[in-house]
């Protein structure tokens, strides 16, 4: 900048020229256009500064330009709910708190467990009954297996029957679950709780919903702890005679104690019931 220009810039400044004046007095030089770009620059900074708006707080939104207050319906929350004046994440329902009787939660659906999963396993008189031959025990569990299968119930089926070798103790699948008749009512809540002496309700209820009738008798050669009675005689020569002499041990389907399944002994030409018990 020459003397000129700077005699030029003094008095604008001491007669309280305007900016704009001064940048158009000093066109001539470098000093204009570099006070211009400077005021320019701190007046862009004041415009910026004055249309900046500070966030608005939690559970409102702009509308505007401005802040409005609480939403009670929390549309201004992303997700949840507004709950003093914080946005509160929605709870989800527990999909199982509706589950009830035999149903568990799995998956987040109720659902009722198979027999040998947790599950009730089904338990009936047969509606037929037999003579002493049975065909060993496992024409008496074909026996029950028929019978289930001609009423439609679902699973596998074994009869409750010792002979000198095996029993119920040794051969049944034990059950966690619930032990039910067809009509839903618990006799046992589990295979220990059906082996401890006492039946919660009599097994009284055929496979087809029928009742036990006037013939009570119910062949098992069974004790109430799921094994064998230990008699040498009480199992009709193994299930497979009803000759005169043979004899074999029995149970009472009215009863909840002992009597349930160990009574007593008859000739193995009587014709009694069997109990059959769902193992799947």
């Amino acid at each position: 900048m020459d003397h000129t220009q700077f005699d030029v810039l003094a008095r604008s400044l001491g007669a309280g020229t305007s900016r704009r004046s001064l940048c158009r007095a000093l066109t001539g030089g470098g000093l204009g256009a570099l006070l211009s770009a400077a005021f320019g620059t701190l007046d862009g900074d004041a415009k910026q500064k004055r249309n900046k708006k500070k966030p608005c707080p939690p559970c409102t939104k702009r509308k505007q330009g401005t802040c409005k207050g609480t939403l009670p319906d929390g549309t201004a929350c992303t997700a949840g709910t507004c709950q003093s004046g914080r946005c509160v994440a929605a709870v989800t329902a527990d999909p199982c708190a509706s589950c009830s009787g035999d149903q568990v939660c799995r998956g987040g659906i109720c659902v009722v467990p198979a027999c040998g999963a947790g599950g009730p396993c089904r338990v009936f008189l047969s509606s037929t009954r037999y003579a002493g031959n049975l065909g060993g025990l496992s024409g008496a569990d074909a026996k029950c297996q028929g019978l289930a299968d001609a009423a439609g119930l679902p699973g596998s089926y074994q009869a409750w029957l010792s002979d000198s070798t095996s029993s119920p103790s040794s051969r049944f699948v034990p059950a966690t679950g619930p032990y039910q008749l067809i009509n839903g009512t618990t006799i046992a809540a589990n295979f220990i709780d059906l082996v401890d002496g006492t039946l919660l309700a009599p097994i009284n209820v055929t496979e087809t919903g029928g009742g036990v009738g006037s013939s009570i008798g119910v062949w098992t050669d069974t004790l109430t702890t799921g094994n064998a009675s230990g008699d040498a005689d009480g199992h009709c020569a193994n299930w497979s005679s009803s000759a005169p002499g043979a004899v074999g041990n029995y149970g009472h389907a009215t009863r909840l104690g002992l009597e349930w399944t160990d009574v007593s002994e008859a000739g193995c030409s009587n014709f009694f019931h069997l109990y059959c018990f769902q193992q799947r």
